[in-house]
């Protein structure tokens, strides 16, 4: 058996370019029929800590996962992460256990590359403004992706992307993209000043307690992708289209039964649906995240990584008591 930790899994990525990472993200989504996944159930914890379980099985490559993953607050000054994950792989068809996973790393990349893929598919055509809040890891991930995109299809449109000031975060996010010569950093005080005019949100906000701006913020044609799914619930009640990973999942949100219209991505993906219509349709994408892109992430990474070999003896024998 492996233990493929975060360094391991960091060493594997860093040999891949974000081009790749949204391939995988886009063949997974078409492919989601084949994958056996119930809905990922959620334990909540006091002060918005909580654990989500994901198992996934998927027969055509004979593996199967599952990962518990969860946000939890900084308690006793220990150094971590505040999201913290770990995933089992598994040989399927036998159900031995192949490798112990870090997948605070899988969930961020895969994460922020679908964020970047929800935008690139739904967004009207002429999009110019892009506003981002919740300038962590999964933004730049996400960011990297929507611009090495553009790039690698010849896109070289103008940008003025508009940052929420937070602490230095803003400040750090334009100096890391400061190379990009088509896109231009703009800094905003308030989140109705980011939201408004913006073609594209992205949100990365990892806890949110209230609406971050009032109905009228939110222009004609503009696509929204709470990457937390936190922020925009009065945005629920009145936009036009809405589409997510996996419908099932998203059930239990307070205004579910008021959406317009709802559409699962993959259908789009496959043509049975139609994606954006026109560019005056205001969309909201929620993807809260599905294991078969931790299960497709992973197994890429298994066959990538070294990792560390161990003798983990499990029941040989049918007798054992």
């Amino acid at each position: 058996m492996k233990i493929i930790d975060f360094l391991h899994i960091k060493e594997s990525a860093n040999s891949i370019d974000y081009i790749t990472f949204y391939s995988w993200v886009d063949d997974a989504l078409k492919n989601k029929g084949s994958f056996i996944m119930p809905p990922k159930p959620r334990m909540s914890q006091a002060d918005g800590d909580y654990y989500n379980v994901m198992p996934v099985l998927y027969e055509p490559e004979n593996i199967a996962i599952n990962k518990m993953i969860g946000r939890h607050s900084i308690k006793r000054g220990e150094k971590r992460s505040v999201m913290m994950g770990d995933l089992m792989l598994y040989e399927a068809d036998t159900g031995i256990l192949k490798a112990v996973m870090d997948a605070e790393y899988i969930t961020t990349l895969r994460t922020g590359v679908v964020a970047a893929h929800s935008a690139l598919n739904f967004a009207k055509k002429d999009f110019s403004v892009v506003a981002c809040v919740g300038l962590g890891n999964i933004m730049t991930v996400c960011f990297k992706t929507f611009i090495d995109n553009l790039r690698a299809s010849n896109d070289e449109r103008e940008l003025t992307v508009k940052l929420y000031k937070y602490k230095n975060q803003a400040e750090l996010f334009a100096n890391r993209f400061e190379n990009e010569s088509n896109v231009k950093f703009v800094f905003c005080d308030t989140y109705e000043e980011l939201m408004k005019g913006a073609d594209i949100i992205f949100s990365a906000v990892t806890r949110a307690t209230e609406n971050f701006a009032s109905d009228e913020c939110y222009d004609e044609g503009v696509t929204i992708i709470p990457i937390c799914t936190m922020g925009f619930q009065n945005c629920d009640l009145f936009f036009d289209r809405f589409f997510t990973d996996e419908i099932e999942q998203i059930r239990g949100f307070k205004y579910f039964n008021h959406f317009k219209e709802l559409t699962n991505v993959t259908d789009v993906l496959l043509g049975n649906k139609p994606g954006r219509r026109n560019d005056k349709e205001r969309i909201l994408v929620y993807n809260y995240g599905i294991g078969i892109h931790d299960l497709y992430f992973a197994k890429r990474f298994f066959d990538l990584s070294e990792g560390i070999d161990v003798d983990y003896e499990y029941c040989m024998t049918k007798e054992f008591i």
